[in-house]
């Protein structure tokens, strides 16, 4: 019986790899086994290459994120997950509230005109057993942000050309302050239960302005207010007791972005880093629970213990419940490093 001759088309195509093989041959059958085995041999190099690229996507989606270190408390990054709000309408001036969605909350664009920070999404694992808001945006981690008329102002490229937060001082006379609350710029922990009884490790970039009077870059009233000095340009430690000195004269600069290392071990020495370096002054020690409710402030309100709030920008925070290795710190840094381009040494 005579051979016949047929066209077939094969088509091989194989998951993330951008590989289509087809084949257009005119074969007899006698050739079937020899075609098949060239089928066979190309689905093989499609796999094979899948293999390999996936490896390759692993491996960037490998990179560090301080997500991957246990013992997470807290994580806010300006580059993920700030919700502001925009409308400058009277309507949403006289309405806006602790439900009142995010279309409909009021801003300042006097002060603001890219819109005010209403929610900060917090990355960590924590688990929020209270009843969400309905007007919550995030509906994991813990609830930041601030239903108030005043609130801190969402800045595009703020930080070496990412966004950032900035706080402010609002006046108190007539014109200045809002009729809903005479509150300074701040972001509140709606759930109240931040709480670190022994070891902790926290990171802030923050940069800090001139300001009249020293400043709380967060706390909660008397308890772990992380303190901008303005005379003598250092960072302090109130918690419940005296302030305490944590950095050396001079090495907190202002209008300059910088990394600042707060930490704790477990005989409860405190350490302090700005930009990857230690500048710890002394033997700086604190026994008392690390608390946190308020962000650019450590009150709701106008101050509080001889402090105003924190009229700098904040880009990022994030707090662990445990002492980090030297290695850990690092990978810390470098992530911001990357991230910002802090351009750290």
């Amino acid at each position: 019986m005579k051979n016949r001759l047929e066209r077939r088309e094969f088509a091989v195509g194989n998951g993330p790899v951008t590989t289509m093989l087809l084949l257009s041959i005119t074969l007899q059958r006698g050739n079937m086994m020899t075609i098949s085995r060239m089928i066979a041999a190309s689905i093989l190099v499609a796999a094979i290459g899948a293999k390999l690229l996936a490896q390759d996507e692993s491996k960037g989606s490998g990179a560090f994120n301080p997500k991957d270190l246990d013992n997470l408390e807290m994580f806010l990054e300006s580059v993920k997950g700030l919700a502001f709000a925009t409308n400058t309408s009277q309507q949403a001036y006289e309405t806006t509230g602790e439900n009142t969605v995010l279309e409909e909350v009021w801003s300042d664009k006097r002060r603001f005109p890219h819109g005010t920070v209403r929610w900060w999404l917090d990355q960590s694992p924590y688990k929020n057993n209270k009843k969400i808001r309905p007007s919550r945006v995030f509906k994991t981690g813990r609830d930041i942000g601030q239903d108030d008329h005043d609130r801190p102002g969402y800045i595009p490229e703020g930080c070496n050309g990412k966004p950032c937060v900035r706080g402010g001082l609002i006046g108190t006379t007539k014109g200045e302050k809002h009729n809903k609350q005479p509150c300074y710029f701040e972001l509140q922990l709606e759930s109240r239960d931040f709480k670190i009884d022994g070891p902790f490790g926290l990171f802030l970039l923050a940069r800090p302005i001139e300001q009249e009077n020293d400043a709380a870059i967060k706390g909660q009233f008397h308890r772990s207010v992380l303190i901008q000095n303005v005379e003598t340009n250092r960072l302090e430690w109130k918690n419940l007791g005296q302030r305490i000195p944590v950095s050396s004269v001079n090495t907190l600069k202002t209008n300059t972005w910088q990394l600042l290392e707060l930490h704790r071990d477990a005989q409860n020495n405190l350490k302090c880093a700005i930009n990857g370096k230690d500048v710890t002054v002394g033997n700086p020690k604190d026994s008392n629970p690390f608390v946190f409710m308020f962000l650019f402030n450590n009150n709701k309100g106008q101050g509080f213990a001889k402090q105003d709030p924190f009229a700098g920008d904040i880009a990022a925070l994030v707090a662990y419940r445990d002492e980090l290795t030297d290695e850990e710190r690092v990978k810390v840094r470098q992530y911001f490093d990357t991230v910002y381009d802090l351009k750290l040494q």
